[in-house]
């Protein structure tokens, strides 16, 4: 008995059942028979046409205006991962679940408008879920001035023509979700939260002065209590006494430890602030974080540096190993490091700094009405449109924006020794710093929105990865001036060496000597021939070998989100 005729007398049966039903075939070229459960149903292309959403249009059209969701596995491995929406970060509810599985489990019953209506859901349903996953609820444009990601275009339609005709729901569904191991740690981190239980009443600590270690305090009994709620204080002190013990400063360690926090046992503001949040915030804050990562490349490339601003740190990745790995120091509040995807395109060895427009107006200006000494203490040389020098004695409030302000290359300029440069709008870029204390410094938003590296001049030879032209030595010593000084040293004890000669053969000779120039770090420009994608992103939560790890949300960006998703 051929498909053909085992089509047939299915078509036949389900009439006898649908007395209203219209089936047709002209879509048995991608009919899948091993789906069939139900014929296709007509549907009114009025009910469609009426419909703003054209991606509904274009989907239907498709399948010349009949219903689609013919196959009950496939319905229920919509409405099964539609009801895992939880486990995304999402909720069930914005892809009408209820309601879904309410028409599911009644379909038998169902008349064929019920059936139409029930088909035009699932798609809709569907395709809203589809995108979520895919690129996220929000649009991080519509959101921030600062992040500047590429935009993810989804064809929701063609992913669900594939999913339908092929049958390949499971791995088409499960490719639209983002792929990283950050993202499926998130994840992870979700579930082992929502296992804690339930906070029934939660005790804030109102903590204005440090506890020291084997002192007594108030609040080490609701400190306790909270480090066993976490995990972090592993046997049950049942006395729960007032004094900071050997046991509870390991705990704080711990705890400190995977809170990003030096873990130095004393508890300040920073340790009483990561204690203080409930496990209901901290779900809030990897739901938060995980629609961020759909924001995110699913594809980071094979070769790329990943900077997390609230973490402080910089990796570098090749072929999914972690290559190189720093500290940074990231923008502070009022001028935020921003969130960007680019590549690499150059490296700089004794950058000069030009002044950007945001720092002259709010930092160097107000100082130099004042005194205009300012220009002098912070190595400012005034240039004007044809690149003279101007007197800074001579400058003027009324002109301040007729020149441009320089710092010449040296290691104590704002750049420092280094500058790798990346196309983007907000001109910023990694770099050295005059300011290297800053890198033993806990928290380290500080700067004025570039990122600044803690070994630049290592990263700058793994980047451009040329031992022969560009090793380690070679760029510390193109960077130091006193290498410059010790060449030009020896270059005059050769000349004094050759002239002791010539005046050993004649007493009488006169020989005048040339003085060098002063030596001078100069500006130069490498083009970074490999593809190296830079991504400076923002999260505050992941998982590591079963254990949370949480950051401050510096930017205060976490809860706002939550709230709009769940809005």
């Amino acid at each position: 008995m051929n498909k053909i005729y085992l089509l047939s007398l299915l078509i036949v049966f389900s009439s006898c059942n649908r007395n209203n039903s219209q089936v047709t075939t002209a879509n048995a070229s991608f009919i899948n028979f091993s789906l069939i459960d139900n014929p296709q149903i007509k549907i009114d292309s009025t009910l469609i046409d009426f419909s703003k959403d054209e991606k509904l249009k274009l989907f239907y059209k498709k399948y010349h205006f009949e219903t689609v969701w013919n196959s009950k596995t496939q319905r229920n491995f919509i409405i099964k991962e539609i009801g895992s929406a939880e486990d995304e970060g999402l909720q069930t509810n914005d892809y009408n679940y209820s309601l879904l599985k309410s028409f599911e489990e009644n379909y038998e019953h169902l008349l064929d408008s019920s059936i139409v209506r029930y088909d035009l859901l699932l798609t809709k349903s569907t395709q809203k879920f589809i995108n979520h996953i895919s690129k996220g609820k929000l649009n991080p444009k519509e959101l921030y001035k600062d992040w500047d990601l590429q935009e993810k275009k989804v064809d929701v339609n063609k992913i669900l023509f594939d999913c339908i005709n092929n049958d390949t729901f499971k791995t088409s569904i499960e490719g639209c979700k983002p792929n990283h191991i950050i993202y499926k740690k998130l994840k992870f981190c979700l579930k082992i939260l929502k296992q804690f239980p339930e906070e029934k009443s939660f005790a804030l600590i109102n903590l204005k002065e440090r506890i020291l270690p084997n002192t007594q305090s108030k609040y080490i009994p609701i400190i306790k209590k909270r480090l066993m709620y976490w995990g972090d204080m592993k046997e049950k002190d049942t006395i729960l006494s007032a004094l900071y013990d050997k046991k509870t400063l390991e705990a704080i360690k711990c705890f400190q430890a995977r809170h990003g926090l030096k873990p130095d046992g004393l508890i300040g503001k920073s340790t009483i602030d990561a204690l203080n949040f409930s496990r209901n915030q901290r779900i809030e804050q990897v739901i938060a974080n995980m629609e961020r990562w759909k924001w995110f490349a699913h594809d980071f490339s094979n070769h790329y540096l990943l900077i997390n601003i609230p973490d402080y740190s910089i990796v570098a990745v090749k072929n999914n190993d972690t290559t190189q790995s720093q500290r940074v120091v990231v923008g502070r509040d009022t001028r935020k490091t921003p969130i960007l995807d680019s590549k690499i395109s150059n490296i700089n060895l004794n950058p000069n700094w030009t002044v950007p427009p945001t720092i002259l107006k709010e930092d160097i200006f107000p100082d130099a009405i004042k005194n205009k000494g300012v220009f002098k203490k912070k190595g400012l040389v005034i240039l004007d449109l044809k690149s003279n020098e101007v007197n800074p004695n001579t400058w003027k409030i009324e002109d301040a924006n007729k020149y441009k302000y320089v710092q010449n290359p040296s290691r104590n300029n704002s750049l420092g020794s280094m500058k790798i440069n990346f196309p983007n709008k907000f001109s910023v870029y990694l770099h050295d710093t005059n300011h290297r204390n800053f890198f033993s410094l806990n928290y380290r938003s500080l700067s004025s929105g570039c990122v600044r590296l803690e070994k630049p001049l290592e990263m700058a030879t793994y980047i451009l990865n040329d031992t022969t032209k560009w090793s380690l030595q070679k760029i510390k010593d193109t960077t130091d001036i006193k290498h410059y000084y010790k060449l030009q040293n020896k270059k005059q004890f050769e000349i004094d060496k050759k002239n002791a000669q010539l005046l050993a053969r004649n007493p009488k000779l006169l020989i005048k000597k040339k003085p060098f120039p002063k030596p001078e770090l100069k500006t130069i420009a490498i083009k970074v021939n490999e593809t190296i994608i830079i991504h400076q992103l923002y999260w505050t939560a992941w998982e590591t070998r079963g254990t949370l790890n949480f950051r401050e949300d510096i930017y205060c960006l976490d809860a706002d989100l939550y709230s709009k998703l769940r809005y």
